[in-house]
């Protein structure tokens, strides 16, 4: 009886030891938890903040000097082209200061003439091949920027001419009147109040020049404001500078918004994202599971027959902190999460969560 009792004891002191043996082992293992890659999509997005602008805006004056009889607006009211705004009292000898408008406006008009007559000859050249897109481009922006002066021109001859010939001045587009300067009573000189037009709200953005070779007209934008949590407005790049600006250093493009509910009005703050470019059916890693080697060349753990592996990867679009890996990785492969700065090549390691 008691050489069994002894032998009993004897087995349970092996199995003790024996399990101790491999808790320590296990212990040895450093626990990491893994990210296994998966194909996702990944967009490089640049953010701006910006200021809203309508499509077309213009600040009313008068070139004829003349006292103010009637202010017939207010601001935020809503008028048609050819609405009276003002009721003007002139001096008959002081009509003929109209031709400064006329002339201006002339001027205007023949420089929009010939940046568009530039134009059609740029679109026959570039549909043979003969002209660079960069040119087109440039002739373009320049076709666009004539015609916005002489619809300025256009619009101050009007109110100008209007003004000498029966004392009013008049709306030049459909709009919202913005800020009222004119004061009954007063000379009217300098600006006399600000028309906006309605519809269509755009934006100017700056951003680092390290994006110009992809930005491009057409590119696919949405603001967001806090005044207005949880909506997206879409839009899209409508111009790109072709270089930085001289003071700030940072390039400058035009986004456009097309709000048909008109919860847009300009002078409404936000934030502008443009969507450079988008991957589909990709490798997405965020960076917190990488160490950084080079530019676009980065260091992951992967996990292989309970030892850790490191591999060097190849990095492409980047969406904050998170990139495209465009070589090193394939669907499947158990990548090191929490962990992969504690261990190296070959060390054991046990995953804890997965």
């Amino acid at each position: 009886m008691k050489r069994y009792l002894s032998e009993a004891l004897l087995l349970s002191v092996f199995l003790a030891a024996g399990c101790a043996g491999e808790t320590e082992v296990e212990r040895e293992k450093i626990p990491v938890t893994v990210f296994v890659v998966e194909p996702s999509m990944i967009s490089e997005i640049v953010n701006a903040p910006c200021r809203l602008e309508a499509g077309s805006e213009a600040v009313v004056s008068v070139a004829v000097p003349s006292v103010v009889e009637e202010v017939l607006v207010t601001s935020g009211d809503t008028v048609t082209a050819g609405q009276k705004l003002l009721v003007l009292r002139t001096d008959d000898m002081q009509r003929a200061m109209i031709s400064d408008a006329a002339a201006i406006l002339t001027a205007a008009r023949a420089s929009s003439e010939y940046a568009h007559g530039n134009l059609r000859r740029a679109t026959e050249l570039a549909g043979t091949g003969a002209i660079s897109a960069d040119e087109f481009q440039r002739i373009e922006t320049e076709a666009r920027a004539s015609e916005a002066t002489y619809h300025q021109a256009a619009a101050s001859y009007t109110a100008s001419s209007t003004s000498a010939r029966i004392g009013f001045v008049l709306a030049p587009f459909d709009g919202i009147v913005g800020r009222v300067i004119a004061t009954q009573g007063n000379l009217a000189a300098g600006p006399l109040l600000s028309i906006s037009g309605t519809g269509v709200i755009r934006a100017e953005l700056l951003v680092a020049p390290r994006h110009i070779h992809k930005l491009r007209a057409g590119l696919p934008a949405v603001f967001t404001t806090d005044h207005f949590p949880g909506s997206v407005f879409p839009g899209s790049v409508v111009s790109v500078s072709e270089t930085a600006d001289v003071v700030s250093g940072l390039v400058a493009m035009i986004v456009q918004f097309t709000d048909t509910t008109g919860t847009l009005v300009p002078g409404l703050s936000g934030m502008t994202m443009v969507s450079l470019e988008t991957r589909e059916n990709t490798t997405v890693l965020p960076g917190s599971m990488m160490t950084f080697i080079s530019e676009n060349t980065m260091e992951v753990v992967l996990i292989q027959d309970g030892t850790a592996t490191v591999r060097t990867v190849e990095t492409g679009i980047r969406n904050g902190i998170t990139y495209e890996i465009i070589d090193g990785l394939a669907a499947g492969d158990s990548v090191v999460n929490l962990g992969h700065t504690l261990v190296s090549e070959g060390t054991p390691v046990r995953v804890v969560q997965q």
